[in-house]
């Protein structure tokens, strides 16, 4: 694994690994995002939080935010990435 050049996120950090013991927090565009290791149901997911670059996580109103969640796996990463990507806040 590398770069993802378009986002300049080093996958080995942003990895399941990375996830297991902390969230990733990162900015892109004028705009935050979070990815976090979450249990719901007894099923591990990957919950992706998208806002505004105005403040930080703890200061930002959950209305204010997009939440996504997506399998918890190399591809649901890559499939969060994609979704900051294409996503205007």
């Amino acid at each position: 694994m590398g770069m993802r050049e378009d986002l300049k996120i080093p996958l080995t950090m942003l990895s399941i690994n990375f996830l297991d013991k902390l969230p990733f927090k990162g900015s892109y565009n004028g705009k935050r995002f979070m990815f976090k290791k979450e249990i719901e149901s007894d099923k591990e997911c990957l919950k992706l939080y998208l806002w505004k670059d105005l403040y930080s996580f703890e200061n930002t109103d959950a209305k204010e935010m997009i939440i996504k969640e997506f399998d918890y796996s190399k591809d649901g990463i890559e499939q969060g990435i994609d979704f900051v990507e294409g996503t205007t806040v």
